[in-house]
């Protein structure tokens, strides 16, 4: 099984499939992601830390999950596996089939070379923020598979 390699100062434009050889595709050997369906059964792109009540306490959430989807990137040109690369984005909280917490995919800090249409493709390890908590996310799946 190989990997598709991706290093240097890459930026890609237009529609483009990226595939390795039975393997991920990396950008500066870490894993990009990319989409999920948001709330899809099975692990999320990582879990949010447990939401932490604000004086005055609200009611407790009617979707208390920690699992986190990016379910859409912002630029959905170039996929990998058949799914849209993600290049910064939107992103949910809770449960398998609810995650109804929103939030967004920040700039990827550990990517800063492979772009498409000069943002950088997020990868593992990069971070998104959950609205509701302001809860940091960091992302430890990348969902190629």
């Amino acid at each position: 099984m190989a990997d598709l390699l991706l290093s240097g100062m890459l930026n890609f434009k237009g529609s483009i499939e990226l595939a390795g050889e039975g393997g991920v595709v990396k950008a500066n050997n870490l894993e990009v992601l990319v989409e999920a369906p948001r709330g899809q059964a099975g692990a999320g792109h990582g879990q949010a830390p447990a939401p932490v009540p604000i004086p005055p306490p609200p009611a407790a959430p009617s979707d208390p999950g920690l699992d986190v989807w990016i379910f859409k990137s912002f630029n959905s040109t170039v996929t990998a596996s058949g799914k849209n690369v993600v290049t910064q984005g939107m992103c949910a909280q809770g449960n398998p089939g609810q995650a109804s917490w929103p939030g967004m995919v920040q700039r990827s800090l550990n990517n800063p070379g492979v772009s498409v249409n000069n943002v950088p493709m997020n990868v593992k390890g990069d971070l998104g923020t959950i609205l509701p908590t302001g809860a940091p996310v960091p992302f430890t799946e990348h969902r190629q598979n």
